[in-house]
């Protein structure tokens, strides 16, 4: 990637807003995120950022504002199945709790999005076996889930997220259920598919440790999001 591409947002959203009722959790939030960048977002709890997050992600629509990523200057804009797509092919999600389908191989979980897409289910798997080898689980490809660790778990489901080659990897929580060990080799692993794949990755955590790993902190803030700079 040259020194221009990579300076450019791999992300852009502008005035995000949403309320639930009469409470506002996000008013006029603005976010950019670059290509290689690691980007905490926390905040209290209830404070909106699984909110943020999925109006980021083309999860759910927010009530006002605009998110441009994947070559489209509005997600929102497209209607399904377009919108569907798009995340798709630009997407990958790591969330708290890693969603395997428990009669399926490992390395055939890791496949699946590939699959869904058009992929034949050999090449498929090819692709995942080379990601479980590049995050140390090449030897439990052919495992089932159930004997995998939740550690074990966390980093394959970074393997999925990444099979599609995505542009950003949305991460919500993903050290909430994971011990001290386990959070320090996920984030590491976060840290690195960043530098490593330049990917922009953008985490929803409470985790102090995820947020040290982090280029940059932002807090949300009675709606609107406040660049810490560090770990606050």
């Amino acid at each position: 990637m040259t020194t221009a591409a990579a300076m450019e947002p791999v992300l852009t959203a502008r005035g995000l807003s949403q309320n639930f009722g009469e409470r506002s959790v996000l008013s006029g939030a603005d976010l950019e995120l670059r290509h290689g960048e690691a980007l905490a977002v926390v905040g209290v709890s209830g404070s909106g950022k699984s909110t943020l997050l999925y109006a980021l992600a083309g999860l759910r629509q927010p009530e006002g504002g605009t998110v441009a990523w994947g070559g489209h200057d509005d997600v929102w804009s497209l209607r399904e199945p377009e919108i569907t797509l798009a995340r798709r092919s630009t997407c990958g999600f790591v969330f708290q709790f890693p969603a395997f389908l428990d009669d399926l191989t490992v390395a055939a979980n890791v496949a699946v999005p590939l699959v869904v897409s058009g992929t034949r289910p050999r090449g498929a798997r090819g692709r995942a076996r080379e990601l479980l080898d590049r995050f140390g689980l090449g030897p439990l490809a052919d495992n089932y889930p159930a004997t995998l660790s939740g550690g074990e778990l966390q980093r394959a489901s970074i393997a999925r997220a990444l099979v599609m080659e995505p542009g950003i990897v949305f991460c919500d929580e993903p050290t909430g259920a994971l011990d001290e060990k386990n959070s320090e080799l996920v984030v590491g692993e976060l840290r690195r598919i960043a530098e490593e794949f330049g990917v922009g990755v953008l985490i929803v955590t409470h985790d102090p440790s995820v947020w040290t790993a982090c280029d940059r902190v932002l807090r949300l803030d009675e709606g609107r999001l406040v660049e810490e700079g560090s770990a606050p």
